[in-house]
């Protein structure tokens, strides 16, 4: 019985932590709020960029797309979990880059450490430029 109470009191405790973490906010996933937002990101992730005028943000928040400042590269902001993740687009480093329904862009690297990466723009014309301006760099 003395068990049975401790089996319960443990569950009661760590759904009670749990459900005050979900209440305060601390599962709420990151997202990128603005293209300034996403420049600030990627300035401050990679020392080198400085972000253009031209970019693009996911119509989700989880992604966005900015134009290095000299147009040579493009920096690439990505919401996972809690956290942003920058990287550095540069020429020759995309394997493919493919436009489905809706304006999504599916980007494929080279480099096997960073997955395939799915951008929802969901304007289809947008997701065709900017898969153009990526595959050919």
């Amino acid at each position: 019985m003395t068990t049975l109470l401790i089996l319960i009191g443990s569950f009661v405790a760590v759904s009670a932590i749990v459900g005050f973490n979900v209440w305060i906010g601390g599962w709420s996933p990151s997202r990128i709020e603005s293209l300034e937002d996403a420049g600030q990101t990627l300035r401050q992730d990679l020392l080198t960029f400085e972000p253009g005028e031209t970019g693009v943000l996911a119509s989700d928040g989880l992604a966005a797309l900015v134009q290095s400042r000299e147009g040579r590269s493009v920096g690439y902001v990505s919401a996972r979990g809690d956290t942003l993740v920058s990287r550095l687009i540069e020429p020759g480093s995309v394997s493919r880059a493919e436009v489905r329904d809706g304006g999504v862009i599916m980007l494929h690297f080279k480099d096997f450490t960073f997955p395939t990466t799915r951008i929802t723009l969901g304007k289809d014309d947008a997701a065709r430029e900017w898969a153009t301006r990526l595959s050919t760099e």
